[in-house]
């Protein structure tokens, strides 16, 4: 974590996400045309999770055996609550199957994101004083980027509409956004509201996620932040604000779970909405 005169300021901890990395002096910059594509912090982040994701479910393909042992009746188990308690409750059964990979690929990237963000990385060097050249942590949540969490949304956007217009057609897809029992003149208006809704859809799903990882990063840097400017006679004080620090890091790591199940059984009710239109 950056520290300043022996004090830590939290608003550094999201600045240096955005900027690339630097490593032995050089800045990993690269633009394709007018596209950034730097490796800043939120990247790699996001590149440690999907990580973990692919040794996660190449681990589950692998560990399969006819009769389980611990590790995999521990791992069915996790499958199984996926399966059932997130795609199983939401989406009608005959499209369980087809969507599932989505839906868990979507809880797992989420959570993995959410968990690794309270891991504090030696993503840089200190630069100065006697600490200088030493590997310098810094903690950050991909989730807690907006623009990550409006492409999970948009992802899920797109898909509920393509997978509402493969099984309705185009035409009865958008023509049951409005109800047949709706007066004429009602419908364009009823039509619209609902293409609103559909939006904010996409807000709810992404600034849910947003909000939630960024308040809790907040909080436990503020903590930090404590410490550091506590003085040496006040060392109780900052045990007593390190234990908060782990009261609310145990906090966070039930709000990752519960984050990552909202947004992917939303997720699923949308796309199985689109599939069996209900008014």
């Amino acid at each position: 974590m950056s520290a300043e005169g022996g004090n830590l300021n939290p608003a550094d901890e999201f600045e240096h996400a955005v900027h690339p990395i630097s490593i032995g002096g050089h800045e990993l910059s690269f633009h394709v045309g007018p596209i950034d594509m730097s490796i800043t912090t939120v990247v790699l982040y996001l590149w440690i999770a999907a990580a973990l994701v692919v040794v996660l479910f190449v681990g589950l393909a692998r560990v399969a055996k006819l009769m389980p042992d611990r590790k995999q009746v521990i791992i069915e188990s996790f499958y199984e609550f996926i399966r059932d308690g997130l795609v199983g409750a939401a989406m009608p059964a005959e499209v369980i199957k087809t969507w599932f990979p989505y839906i868990a690929t979507l809880f797992t990237f989420i959570l993995f994101n959410n968990l690794i963000g309270l891991v504090p990385l030696p993503l840089s060097l200190i630069d100065e004083g006697w600490a200088k050249n030493l590997p310098e942590f810094k903690t950050y949540a991909a989730t807690s980027n907006l623009n990550v969490t409006v492409t999970l949304a948009l992802m899920t956007f797109v898909l509920t509409h393509y997978s509402g217009i493969k099984h309705n057609g185009a035409f009865r897809y958008f023509k049951n956004w409005v109800p047949t029992t709706a007066p004429l003149v009602m419908k364009p208006l009823l039509f619209i509201l609902h293409g609103f809704s559909e939006i904010f859809k996409v807000v709810s799903l992404s600034v849910r996620l947003w909000a939630n990882m960024l308040a809790g990063h907040i909080v436990i840097l503020v903590f930090y932040s404590l410490i550091f400017m506590l003085s040496i006679e006040l060392a109780f004080m900052a045990l007593f604000i390190e234990a908060g620090v782990v009261a609310v890091s145990l906090f966070e790591i039930f709000v990752a779970g519960i984050q990552a199940f909202i947004f992917a059984i939303l997720s699923a009710v949308y796309i199985g909405g689109a599939i069996h239109q209900e008014h």
